[in-house]
């Protein structure tokens, strides 16, 4: 197998990580920074599809993912905190800062039970990596209503995935990434563990 193919997907992966670094110098919500987080956005959405159609799946992959994943949202945020700190209420910060918690903490129970720094992408993770890489849209207009609406459905995903993926963590005897959901963790766990991108 060629280097290229071997490393499509960590290839791909990487856009994102310089995509995250470009960001740094953009004008928040300007059309520049729009441009640049949609080529991140594809690259998240692209990479792990990549990986598993080439088959090329690794343990590097999926920690070079999640690591680009956290550089590329703590970025955003970082670049977004003065719009947000302006406009949200604080109920609203609570709605942020609960689940964003409860993902922190995954990262670290992983890291302790598994040896691994990575995150499993079950079904509710990637509704919710949707609904954050979609938030910086809702501010377009600076429309309150919209947030409302935003905050309440995101809110209640993110604090699902949140308790869900720690749930994995605690309940599964090995790593496996196929868990999409704590419903089916029993299922995976007599069956070969294979990488997630």
């Amino acid at each position: 197998m060629n280097f290229f193919k071997k490393n499509a997907a960590n290839l791909i992966t990487l856009i994102r990580i310089f995509g995250a670094i470009a960001l740094v110098a953009l004008e928040p919500l300007s059309v520049p920074f729009f441009i640049v987080y949609g080529v991140c956005g594809l690259s998240d959405a692209f990479d792990g599809l990549v990986a598993r159609k080439l088959g090329v799946q690794s343990s590097f992959g999926s920690a070079l993912d999640s690591l680009s994943d956290l550089l590329f949202y703590g970025v955003m945020a970082a670049k977004l905190f003065p719009t947000f700190q302006r406009l949200l209420l604080p109920y609203q910060w609570a709605i942020i800062g609960t689940p964003t918690a409860l993902h922190f903490i995954a990262y670290i129970i992983c890291a302790i039970k598994f040896n691994r720094f990575s995150a499993i992408h079950t079904y509710a993770n990637k509704a919710l990596g949707l609904l954050v890489y979609a938030f910086p849209f809702f501010f377009i207009g600076e429309i309150p209503l919209l947030w409302t609406i935003y905050m309440i459905v995101g809110g209640t995903i993110a604090l699902y995935s949140g308790v869900e993926i720690n749930l994995i963590h605690i309940i599964a005897k090995k790593y496996d990434t196929r868990n999409k959901s704590v419903f089916f963790i029993r299922r995976n766990e007599n069956n070969p563990i294979e990488e997630d991108k």
